[in-house]
């Protein structure tokens, strides 16, 4: 990769508020990284992987879908899964493996798109066919019940949240659209393929249009705070790991499971909100 290509990736992670937020989020849940090794699990920008190394200690990247993960049993102090889990076949097979390659009472992170009954931007981001790699999807994402289900046999959930509510999400669909449109342009301005192919030059096109988007995004998760009550599209978990034992869930008179009654009721409280 040349310098301006790597100059220009980094512009357009710190014109990115997403990329800018997960990675704040991933920091605080990682904790001091010195002296640790990390996995890395997802298809993720070179920036983004620069600002992980940035955090200190070893960290390793992959894309793999499959187990078993080509790495040796309690290799990793902290595993993340980003974006991935959603593509992956045998997805409680995959954890299982990363329950494997992570140390005692090693951390993992999983960050996937949250499965919501009702959605306004996905639609019309299928429609428009700006979802990113809709193809390939082996599934639309998880709830955080479906995501406790997962990781229970493995692992205590110390937190599960959901973000990038209403407005955040709008405006990323706004940019999605406008890059696609960008994109198509580009392909028909009358601009030699070779400098169209150049990835510098593309990566900043895009930095520039990131960076008008940029207040949006701000004045979004302003008015996202509005709408504390409701649920995100982005959903993000912290686990620590435990030795793996297949659980029974325990079932409530009312028919609910603990993790319902835990997810959708206040803490002090014995009513749903």
């Amino acid at each position: 990769m040349s310098s301006g290509t790597h100059t220009s990736e980094h512009l357009l992670f710190n014109k990115s508020y997403l990329l800018k937020s997960r990675m704040r989020m991933i920091t605080q849940a990682m904790g001091p990284m010195q002296d640790r090794t990390g996995l890395c699990i997802g298809l993720v920008p070179a920036a983004f992987r620069a600002r992980l190394m940035a955090l200190g200690g070893e960290w390793t990247f992959t894309q793999a879908q499959h187990v078993p993960l080509p790495y040796k049993d309690g290799s990793f102090d902290r595993v993340l899964v980003l974006d991935h889990l959603e593509w992956v076949h045998d997805d409680y097979g995959f954890l299982a493996d990363a329950h494997r390659v992570l140390k005692a009472a090693g951390l993992l992170y999983v960050d996937t798109e949250h499965h919501k009954r009702w959605t306004v931007w996905r639609p019309v981001r299928r429609l428009f066919g700006v979802e990113e790699r809709q193809a390939e999807r082996i599934r639309e994402g998880y709830t955080e019940r479906g995501l406790f289900d997962l990781l229970k046999d493995g692992f205590d959930l110390q937190e599960t949240r959901t973000y990038s509510r209403f407005f955040v999400e709008g405006a990323e669909t706004v940019l999605r659209l406008t890059m696609g449109a960008f994109s198509g342009t580009a392909r028909s301005d009358g601009a030699d393929q070779e400098e169209i192919e150049d990835p510098e030059l593309l990566n900043r096109r895009i930095a520039r249009i990131q960076s008008i988007a940029y207040p949006f995004f701000l004045l979004g998760a302003k008015l996202d705070w509005l709408l504390f009550y409701t649920h995100g599209y982005r959903l993000r978990a912290l686990a620590r790991r435990r030795l793996w034992k297949p659980r029974r869930t325990p079932v409530l008179r009312d028919g609910r499971t603990l993790a319902d009654a835990t997810l959708n009721t206040r803490i002090g409280t014995a009513a749903p909100f």
